[in-house]
């Protein structure tokens, strides 16, 4: 059996600057009732998502082909028509598609809200570290020119001293 392989795309406005709703069937003129609908969009994240026009069957993907596959998939033999959708959507039932794409929403979710306040904490734990290490190389500075000065009083700038405990030497100001 030939596959009827029916392409609409069509712009659902998104009213507000959320997520759209999934649009309604277009009417018999345009599309038969017995052709099943597949919409395909993208959500917040940017992940694809395929979902049967009255809710039966939808899933979350990471590509669009494989959003492409499962409505393919999901009516065959006799084929699907396909929706694509402008604005974001967020699948509004369980998701039957890639549980790689489902983790990979969480992920991106839970970054975007933790993500500010560890870029905070990050800032602030680099200048606390900054701040450490200047600390340590002024201290490390200052017992060189200790150690120089004692070497010029001692030794006229002749010698040097090579021991590797410096705690017994005296300072010099």
């Amino acid at each position: 059996m030939p596959r009827a392989a029916v392409g609409l795309h069509v712009v659902a406005s998104a009213g507000g600057g959320g997520s759209a709703d999934f649009p309604k069937r277009p009417d018999l003129s345009i599309l038969n009732d017995t052709i099943p609908l597949f919409y395909i969009g993208q959500n917040q994240y940017g992940l694809w998502i395929a979902r049967e026009a009255e809710g039966r069957c939808g899933g979350l993907f990471v590509r669009r082909q494989s959003a492409l596959r499962f409505a393919r998939e999901r009516s065959e033999p006799s084929g699907c028509a396909t929706m694509f959708l402008a604005d974001p959507v967020e699948l509004d039932i369980d998701n039957q598609g890639s549980r790689v794409a489902t983790q990979l929403s969480n992920g991106i979710r839970l970054v975007r809200r933790w993500a500010p306040g560890l870029a905070l904490f990050l800032g602030m734990a680099i200048t606390e570290w900054r701040k450490l290490v200047a600390e340590v190389s002024r201290a490390l500075a200052g017992r060189r020119r200790n150690r120089d000065a004692v070497e010029r009083e001692l030794f006229g700038s002749a010698y040097w001293l090579s021991s590797k405990n410096d705690d017994d030497l005296p300072i010099v100001e």
